[in-house]
């Protein structure tokens, strides 16, 4: 029965985890929303915190009024969504006509000019088709996301709800969750300061990484304003969303902005001006501001950091692109916290290594072990072996 159970083991931990993945994408409808939520609670408990020390209210009115709060700038944030999604549909499908137009007569001439490269590049007939396919295909999408933006804010109002209710239950939700994995007093309490410890480390991964985020939107907002590119809030709000993505969000970030330059106003000098702009900024944020807050408390590794966006977006869209490296921050620090998983921490990390723990050494070996001591006389005191206590005078007898 042993040896089945050893060779059924790795069988049942491959299926299991199958199973998981499996879970993971056929219910993501559901699990979507419910770690947004999580994400967002925990990030907004230290401003309930705060609104409880300046205002006389309890958790359920901190929560509500946070609730409030963040509803109205929801759906202000909406409303400029939906503003910069009907000029978009409006004008994106004439620029991008535009500058299919624009590159085509351009190679019109570098073909009049250089008859030799007539057979690199491509056919003008072909870009006018790009581009007319392109429009349409603007049309369409832009027509759909108009249609999807309310959909899009029920669902953003129900996560709000679902965040309203965690934070205002989190105090007595706590304790159950703690004792329902850790029934006897001792492990509830080390599991308590372990959970402590955890909840304050990914709240101020959130706070940082999404604090970083918003500031390098902002500038990005702010600078394309200054040089009048056409929807600056809108791009500066998917310059930080794509932030959260590692490596191919920045890109991605960099080069709508870049593309919309090109088709607004037809100059290469004035898209170049801009992909330097935000190659600058994102620059200053990777390398100065974002290790000068954070330090090295992501120290995960390029490996593990994009098998965890292709997993997760695999899974879950763009929503897990964006999610995928708080998943793995809270993963690693799990993996740190407990002791029997510290390897698989160190093999997400970079240079974080698993403590040596010392064995215990209380009696150093090369301590001679003591004498146990000898019989006792009825004094108390210790007799001394092969030894007469005859008086002297029958010694002489």
């Amino acid at each position: 029965m042993d040896r089945v159970s050893k060779q059924t083991s790795p069988s049942l931990v491959v299926l299991a985890t199958l199973a998981v993945i499996a879970a993971l994408y056929l219910l993501k409808a559901i699990l979507i929303p419910v770690a947004i939520a999580l994400v967002l609670a925990c990030m907004l408990s230290p401003l309930t915190s705060f609104l409880r020390r300046i205002l006389p209210l309890g958790p359920t009115g901190a929560a509500v009024v946070l609730f409030l709060l963040t509803v109205m700038c929801g759906l202000y944030v909406a409303s400029l969504a939906a503003e910069s999604l009907v000029q978009a549909a409006n004008t994106l499908p004439t620029d991008v006509e535009h500058l299919s137009g624009q590159v085509s007569r351009r190679i019109n001439d570098m073909i009049r000019d250089h008859p030799s490269m007539r057979g690199i590049l491509p056919e003008p007939g072909t870009i006018d088709l790009l581009g007319d396919a392109n429009r349409s295909l603007l049309i369409d999408n832009l027509s759909y996301g108009l249609t999807d933006l309310t959909i899009r804010v029920a669902q953003g109002l129900f996560i709000l709800i679902l965040v309203l209710f965690l934070l205002a239950e989190s105090e007595m939700l706590t304790p159950k969750v703690i004792r329902f994995f850790a029934p006897t007093p001792g492990d509830a309490q080390s599991a308590g300061r372990i959970l402590s410890r955890l909840t304050l480390q990914i709240q101020a991964y959130l706070v940082a990484r999404t604090l970083i985020n918003l500031g390098l939107g902002a500038v990005v907002a702010l600078a394309l304003w200054i040089l009048k590119v056409k929807y600056p809030f809108a791009l500066g709000l998917f310059a930080a969303i794509t932030n959260y993505i590692p490596y191919v969000g920045q890109i991605i970030g960099g080069a709508l902005p870049t593309l919309i330059t090109l088709g607004q106003s037809g100059s290469m000098g004035d898209a170049l001006i801009v992909a330097s702009i935000y190659l600058g900024v994102v620059s200053i944020e990777g390398y100065v501001i974002t290790p000068f807050i954070m330090g090295r408390s992501l120290d995960l590794n390029g490996t593990t950091v994009l098998i965890f966006c292709l997993f997760w977006g695999f899974l879950w869209g763009l929503v897990g692109l964006v999610l995928a490296m708080p998943i793995a921050v809270t993963i690693k620090l799990v993996f740190q916290t407990v002791p029997e998983l510290n390897r698989w921490a160190e093999l997400m990390s970079r240079d974080w290594q698993t403590p040596v723990i010392p064995q215990d050494q209380s009696v150093p070996p090369d301590d001679p072990p003591h004498d146990s001591p000898g019989p006792l006389s009825a004094a108390g005191e210790p007799v001394k072996l092969g030894v007469s206590h005859e008086p002297a005078t029958s010694a002489r007898k």
